[in-house]
């Protein structure tokens, strides 16, 4: 079990210390299903990009994103696939099920992207990698655009889209809490069960990068409808959005001096917090008479997770000889490292093998707190497989581990 520690490495360890340590956590069985038609996810090649922008005038992009409830897996592979082993007793506890904690897979809320306003079609894309998890589609815009979303939620409970960064009002917040504005205006801050509202997002210079950034920066996007958004938020409703440069931007807003973006949320989903608690005790607790204020049952529902997975699972084609997540030697790749939650949500992201660079500086560890964003460049240079994790301690052990590959 994780047990409050006092680190002295960084002050942001030191901070997590004073609030208290990670927690542990449940899991393991079928997964989410991320499968490429003739590849799986961790083996999906890249398409390359384009290597110079294109001129493209400033434009409204319209994204359809629905909240909807998923059954989740944060152990798909039913096993330690950063040791290569079966979990032992203590990770069992966080990755197994047992008596007094409930199994596998959780009833959790996940944004996901479709079509067009019927939300009867998915939409699949170029970001749609499976190392993703269980974040909500990347919303992309160059500086000067506007970003709608058109919101379906399909939740049984009210949710919302509070963005970062871009510019909004605050009918456009996503965000309950009294503002003053007047009642018709909130009619986005909680959309109600089966209730649909379109958000308008102005993008301008500001929520793009500075002029110490890269051609591109990363904010989030999450649900803010109820009690500062905690409920919403460790049901799974979080997501990116990439705002590029006008100048270094594609037609489709990405950016054209990078080869491959990769998203990384480093969080503890409390699954005693979130709104499906009751349904999931119900629908996954096999009969047993579980009781909510148990210690023992509290810490099995703490899941210490990347993009929703521990101990190195993943999507669909993930395997000890083949992690979740593959990069081309002396490729562009772009790092978006994203962190959200509460307390024990203090991460310090740390690369083996290879190092990334931030702001000017070299690095293979990056300092986040909750709610917080780090963009980074790597040139991977160095083949094998590699440990990529969470270096507070107790967090590491608890699951929030997994591997990439260079090939």
């Amino acid at each position: 079990m994780v047990v409050p520690t006092v680190h002295s490495r960084r002050r942001v360890l030191s901070w997590v210390a004073g609030l208290g340590g990670g927690a542990i956590a449940a899991a393991p069985a079928p997964g989410p299903a991320h499968r490429a038609a003739a590849h799986p996810a961790a083996y999906r090649p890249v398409t390359a990009r384009p290597v110079a922008a294109r001129p493209v005038t400033a434009r409204t992009r319209t994204y359809f994103v629905a909240a909807d409830t998923v059954v989740w897996n944060y152990a798909p592979q039913g096993r330690d696939l950063v040791d290569g082993r079966p979990f032992d007793a203590t990770e069992a506890q966080v990755a197994l099920p047992g008596p007094g904690r409930l199994g596998p897979a959780y009833l959790k809320s996940r944004y996901r992207r479709y079509t067009d306003a019927t939300f009867t079609e998915r939409y699949t894309g170029p970001d749609d990698d499976g190392f993703s998890g269980i974040l909500g589609p990347v919303i992309r815009a160059r500086v000067g655009d506007t970003v709608e979303v058109v919101f379906r939620n399909n939740t049984p409970y009210p949710a919302s889209m509070h963005p970062h960064g871009v510019f909004y009002t605050e009918a456009n917040e996503g965000a309950l809490y009294d503002d003053g504005s007047a009642t018709a205006g909130k009619a986005g801050d909680a959309v109600a069960p089966g209730a649909t509202f379109t958000y308008r997002w102005q993008v301008p210079d500001r929520a793009g990068p500075g002029p110490g950034d890269p051609s591109s920066v990363v904010w989030l996007y999450h649900d803010h409808s109820a009690g500062m958004g905690v409920p919403g938020v460790q049901a799974g409703l979080t997501g990116p959005i990439v705002v590029t440069r006008a100048d270094a931007a594609t037609a489709d807003a990405t950016p054209c001096d990078v080869d491959r973006e990769v998203f990384a949320l480093f969080t503890e989903f409390d699954e005693n917090l979130s709104p499906y608690l009751k349904d999931n005790i119900a629908r996954f607790g096999r009969g047993q008479t579980l009781d909510p204020s148990n210690a023992a049952f509290q810490n099995s529902n703490r899941k210490e997770t990347i993009n929703g997975y521990l101990f190195g699972n993943g999507p669909s084609g993930t395997t000890d000889d083949h992690p979740a997540l593959t990069l081309k030697r002396g490729s562009r790749v772009r790092w978006y490292v994203l962190d959200i939650g509460g307390a024990r949500d203090a991460h310090t992201p740390h690369w083996h093998g290879n190092t990334v660079l931030v702001h000017g500086h070299r690095e293979d560890v990056v300092q986040l707190l909750p709610a917080t964003t780090v963009t980074a460049d790597m040139r991977p240079d160095d083949p094998g497989i590699w440990l990529f994790h969470c270096h507070v301690d107790e967090h590491m052990l608890s699951g929030m581990s997994t591997r990439y590959r260079v090939l």
